[in-house]
C-alpha cells in the first residue's frame, strides 16, 4: 500500500447536534506548508450535491462547522482538502460518514422542578426524550456532592424493553440537609454519548421519633398487659388562613362545637371561606404515603386537596395535585399532573350524608386507594 502524503486524511467524525458548532480534525503529512483547508459535506445519498462547502484558515489542522449549517436527523459524508503555499489544492480525502442528532432532554421524576426530596432512600427515575427517538443502549447514574465531586458511580445498565425511555437507579444512604447532584449518562445506538446536567436536590425528610406515646392494654384472659408504642411524626407546618377585610384576623379564628350530650368542644368547624391549610407535607414528592382523616358534617363537593405549594419559583402551583370530592354515599379522587389524570372511587357507604367518618387514604406510587369507615359522634 502506497500512502499519498499530499492527500489529507479526515479523522473520524463523531455524531453531533447540528444546532451547536462542531470541530473536525484532519492529518496532512505533505512537505509543503498549508494553513488553508476546505471541507465539503453532502447528504449520505447516491449522487447527492454538497450542502456545505467552506474554507478556513488555521495553523492547527482543524475546521469548525458552524451551528445550524446542517440539519439534525440526517446522515452526511464529509471530506477535506488543503491549499498549499503555491495556491494549488491537494486531492480530496476519503469521505467519512456521520449523523446529526438533537440533544435529548432528561426529566428527573422524583425531583421535578423542586430541589427537595423527602426520603433518604428512593428509586430515582429519569425520563429520556430525543427528537429522532435515538435508541439508548446503556445508561449510568452518577451521584455527586456539593462540590461536583463524584460520590458514587452506579453500574452501567441496559434499558428495559417495555419502558426503554425511563431509566432507574436505587439511591440510598442520603443525608438530611446535604446538597447532592444527580447525573445520568447515556450511550445510544449510533455511538452518541450524552450526559444530563447535574440535577441538584436536598433530602429534607423527617425522622420519626418515639415521643411518650405509650398505651397499655389489659389482656384479662391471659393475665397479661400488652404495651403499644406509637411513632409520632409531624410532617407539616400549619399555614395561617387569611381572609381579606375580616375584622378578626386570628391564627385560630375557628368555631368549636360539641355534639349533644358532650361537654368537650373539640370539633372544629372549617367553613369554605376559611380553609385549614398545612404546608411542607412532602406528599407530592413521597412515592408512598398513608393519611387518616376524621370528618363530620361534610357537604357534597370538593373538601380536601393535596397540591404543590405556590411560591416565587412556582407561582402557579404547577405540579401533582390530588382532589377529593364527597358525594352522598362515597368519595371520588382525581389525581392530575399536567394533562395526565387518574380517577378512583372509595367504598360505598349507604346513608353517609353528613355523618362522621374516617377516611383512610393510601398512595402507592401512582395508585390511590380510599376506604370510608362510618362512625358515630365521639367515635
Amino acid at each position: 500500500m502506497i500512502l499519498n502524503l499530499t492527500q489529507p486524511i479526515l479523522n473520524m467524525v463523531s455524531n453531533f447536534d447540528a444546532t451547536e458548532e462542531h470541530t473536525l480534525t484532519y492529518m496532512y503529512l505533505g512537505t509543503e506548508r498549508s494553513t488553508v483547508n476546505q471541507v465539503s459535506i453532502r447528504p449520505d445519498e447516491p449522487n447527492s450535491s454538497p450542502v456545505y462547502t467552506e474554507t478556513r484558515t488555521s495553523f492547527d489542522k482543524v475546521h469548525i462547522v458552524p451551528r445550524n449549517a446542517l440539519r439534525n436527523g440526517l446522515s452526511y459524508l464529509a471530506k477535506v482538502r488543503v491549499q498549499l503555499d503555491n495556491g494549488t489544492w491537494t486531492e480530496w480525502s476519503a469521505e467519512i460518514e456521520f449523523m446529526c442528532l438533537t440533544k435529548p432532554n432528561f426529566y428527573f421524576e422524583q425531583i421535578g422542578n423542586s430541589k427537595y426530596v423527602y426520603t433518604n432512600e428512593m428509586m430515582l427515575s429519569v425520563l429520556y426524550a430525543q427528537e429522532q427517538s435515538e435508541k439508548v443502549e446503556t445508561y449510568q447514574f452518577i451521584l455527586q456532592d456539593y462540590n461536583h465531586v463524584n460520590i458514587q458511580e452506579y453500574p452501567v445498565r441496559i434499558p428495559t424493553a417495555d419502558d426503554p425511555f425511563r431509566f432507574s437507579e436505587h439511591i440510598k444512604g442520603l443525608q438530611k440537609g446535604k446538597l447532592y447532584y444527580a447525573i445520568v449518562r447515556v450511550t445510544t445506538k449510533h455511538g452518541m454519548v450524552w450526559e444530563s446536567q447535574g440535577k441538584e436536590f436536598v433530602p429534607q425528610y423527617v425522622i420519626p421519633t418515639l415521643n411518650s406515646v405509650v398505651q397499655p392494654e389489659l389482656n384479662e384472659d391471659e393475665g397479661q398487659i400488652q404495651v403499644h408504642a406509637f411513632l409520632k411524626q409531624i410532617l407539616g407546618t400549619p399555614a395561617k388562613p387569611y381572609i381579606p377585610n375580616r375584622a378578626t384576623d386570628s391564627d385560630y379564628h375557628y368555631d368549636y362545637w360539641s355534639p349533644s350530650g358532650q361537654t368537650d368542644a373539640h370539633y372544629v368547624i372549617i367553613p369554605k371561606d376559611n380553609p385549614l391549610m398545612f404546608t411542607r407535607l412532602g406528599m407530592a414528592k413521597a412515592s408512598d404515603f398513608i393519611a387518616k382523616l376524621w370528618c363530620a358534617g361534610v357537604d357534597n363537593g370538593l373538601f380536601l386537596q393535596f397540591s404543590t405549594k405556590t411560591d416565587e419559583k412556582n407561582p402557579t402551583g404547577t405540579g401533582v395535585q390530588i382532589n377529593f370530592v364527597k358525594h352522598d354515599d362515597y368519595i371520588t379522587m382525581e389525581k392530575s399532573f399536567g394533562r395526565v389524570k387518574s380517577r378512583a372511587r372509595s367504598n360505598v357507604v349507604q346513608g353517609l350524608g353528613q355523618q362522621p367518618f374516617y377516611l383512610y387514604i393510601k398512595v402507592t406510587e401512582y395508585r390511590v386507594q380510599m376506604i370510608i369507615e362510618k362512625i358515630g359522634y365521639g367515635g
